[in-house]
C-alpha cells in the first residue's frame, strides 16, 4: 500500500520561490499510499491561500482516514449484515457431509378378520444408506469453497466501504480548504471595505466604490454559507458509514502527510491482480464449478442401502398338525443402477459454470488493468495541472492583489481594480480547488482499482476479519 511519513508543509505566501521548486518536485515523487491524497491537497492549497497563517499542528484526538476506516470495520451496519453470510456457509458446512440417518423398520400381519386361525407375521429391521463413491467429501469440498466465496465477498464489501470513506474524508479536506480560503478573502474584504467607507465619508471615493466592495463581500459571504452546508452533509454522510448518529460531532485530522515515491504502473497493476478481492471472488467461482463437477461425478452412483431385518412367524395348515413358530434374520443390499438418471445435467451444469467463471475472470482481469491504467493516468495528469497552479499562477495572483491594494491605498487606482485583482484570486483558488478536487477522486479510484488496504482473511484458522 501506500506509505507516508507525516510532516507540515512550508507557507508558500512567505516563500514561494524556493519552496514552489521544492514541491513541484514532491509532485513528481507521490506516495505508496492513498493518503497522499491529505498531502498534496493540504500542500497545494497552502499557494492557493490568501492569508498567510501558518499550518495547523495535528491533534491527537482528530481522526484520520485509516481510524475512520478502522471504525467504519467495526461498525457499519452493512459490513455486519454481510458478515452473516460467511456464519450461513459455515452452517453448510456442518451439514455437508452428514450420512442419512438410519431407518427402522416395523411390519405385522394377521388373519383375525377372515379366518382367525391363529396366522400372523412380524418383521423389525433397520437399514442404513452408505455413499460409495465419495460424495461426502465432495459435498464439503464445495462447502469449503462456498466459506471462501463468502469472505471474498466481505473483503470486497470493507473495499468498497474503506474508498467511500476516503472519498468523502477528502471531500470534507477540500471543502475545509475552501472555507478557509473564503474566510481570508472575506477577511480581506471586509479589510477594504473598512478602508473604503473611510474614503467615502473622506470624499475621497464615490459611494459605487462603497457599493461594489460590499457586493463583493456578500458574494464571498454567500459561497461561505453554501461550503459550510456541503460539510456538514459529508460529516452526517461519514457517520452514517461510520455506524454513528448522523448528528454526531466528527474531528478530522488535516495534518499533513509527507508522500514518498510511488511504484510503476506494472507494479501497480500487479499489485491489484494479486489483491483484488473481486477477482479472487471469480477464480473461487471456478473452483467452485470444478468442486460441483467432482461432486456430479461421485453422484452417478447413488447410496447403497443395507439392512438388517428379524422376523417371526406363524402358519396354520388345515388338516395338519399345529405349526411352530419361525424366526430368521435377514440382510438386504439395495444397490440403484445409473442407467437412466447419470447426473448429465449435474456434469453439463458445472462445465458450463467453469466455463462461464473462465471467461469473467478473463474480462475482469482485464478490467483491472485499464482501471488501473486509466486512474493512473488521469493521476498524472492533474498533478502537473496542479504543479503550474503551484509555480505561476498562485504567485502572480498573489503578486497581483498586492499591487492593487497598495495601489488604492495610495490613491493611484480605483477600486474596482482592486476587487477585479481578488476576484480573480478567488477565481483561480476555487479552478485550484477544483483541479485538487478532480485529482483526490482519481487517487480514489486508482486505490480502489489497486485494492489496497484489504485485511488479511485467515481462512485456514477458520475466522475473518468479520470476528472482533
Amino acid at each position: 500500500m501506500f506509505q507516508f511519513r507525516k510532516g507540515s508543509p512550508p507557507c508558500p505566501r512567505r516563500q514561494h520561490g524556493a519552496d514552489a521548486t521544492r514541491l513541484s518536485h514532491r509532485f513528481v515523487r507521490w506516495s505508496r499510499r492513498f493518503r497522499v491524497a491529505q498531502t498534496l491537497a493540504v500542500g497545494l492549497l497552502a499557494f492557493g491561500a490568501t492569508s498567510a497563517a501558518a499550518p495547523t499542528d495535528s491533534r491527537s484526538a482528530a481522526l484520520g482516514a485509516p481510524e475512520l476506516i478502522a471504525i467504519a470495520r467495526h461498525d457499519n451496519r452493512g459490513l455486519q449484515a454481510a458478515c452473516r453470510a460467511i456464519d450461513v456457509a459455515r452452517a453448510k458446512l456442518l451439514q455437508a457431509g452428514l450420512r442419512a440417518n438410519p431407518r427402522f423398520d416395523l411390519s405385522a400381519r394377521s388373519d383375525f378378520l377372515f379366518g382367525n386361525e391363529g396366522e400372523y407375521a412380524t418383521s423389525i429391521g433397520i437399514s442404513q444408506q452408505f455413499p460409495v463413491s465419495g460424495r461426502l467429501l465432495r459435498e464439503k469440498d464445495v462447502a469449503r469453497v462456498d466459506i471462501a466465496m463468502a469472505e471474498a465477498e466481505v473483503q470486497e464489501a470493507e473495499r468498497r466501504l474503506a474508498n467511500e470513506i476516503t472519498v468523502a474524508f477528502d471531500r470534507l479536506i477540500v471543502i475545509g480548504k475552501q472555507i478557509h480560503s473564503r474566510n481570508a478573502l472575506i477577511a480581506v474584504e471586509e479589510k477594504l471595505a473598512r478602508t473604503t467607507r473611510n474614503r467615502f465619508k473622506a470624499a475621497e471615493v464615490s459611494e459605487l466604490d462603497v457599493n461594489s466592495v460590499q457586493l463583493e463581500l456578500q458574494r464571498l459571504l454567500q459561497e461561505r454559507s453554501v461550503l459550510q452546508s456541503q460539510q456538514q452533509a459529508l460529516v452526517v454522510s461519514l457517520n452514517t458509514l461510520l455506524g454513528r448518529p448522523p448528528s454526531s460531532a466528527l474531528d478530522v485530522d488535516t495534518s499533513v502527510p509527507q508522500p514518498e515515491l510511488l511504484p510503476g504502473l506494472q507494479q501497480l497493476q500487479q499489485k491489484a491482480v494479486e489483491s483484488r478481492p473481486d477477482l479472487h471472488g471469480a477464480m473461487l467461482a471456478g473452483d467452485r464449478a470444478e468442486a460441483e463437477m467432482l461432486l456430479a461425478k461421485a453422484s452417478h452412483w447413488e447410496d447403497w442401502t443395507v439392512g438388517l431385518e428379524l422376523s417371526q412367524d406363524k402358519q396354520v395348515i388345515t388338516g395338519a398338525p399345529a405349526q411352530g413358530v419361525n424366526r430368521a434374520i435377514g440382510v438386504t443390499v439395495s444397490i440403484p443402477l445409473p442407467l437412466h438418471n447419470k447426473g448429465q445435467g449435474l456434469i453439463a451444469a458445472a462445465q458450463a459454470s467453469g466455463d462461464q467463471a473462465s471467461a469473467r475472470i478473463a474480462a475482469l482481469r482485464q478490467d483491472i488493468l485499464g482501471e488501473v491504467a486509466g486512474a493512473h493516468g488521469e493521476v498524472v495528469r492533474l498533478q502537473a495541472s496542479l504543479a503550474q497552479y503551484a509555480q505561476r499562477q498562485f504567485p502572480l495572483s498573489a503578486r497581483s492583489v498586492l499591487l492593487a491594494q497598495q495601489g488604492y491605498s495610495q490613491g493611484l487606482i480605483p477600486v474596482s481594480d482592486v476587487v477585479q485583482a481578488q476576484r480573480q484570486q478567488s477565481e483561480v483558488d476555487t479552478a485550484y480547488l477544483t483541479t485538487l478536487d478532480q485529482y483526490l477522486q482519481a487517487l480514489a479510484r486508482l486505490h480502489l482499482a489497486v485494492g489496497d488496504d484489504i485485511p488479511a482473511t485467515k481462512t485456514n484458522e477458520g475466522f475473518t476479519t468479520c470476528e472482533r
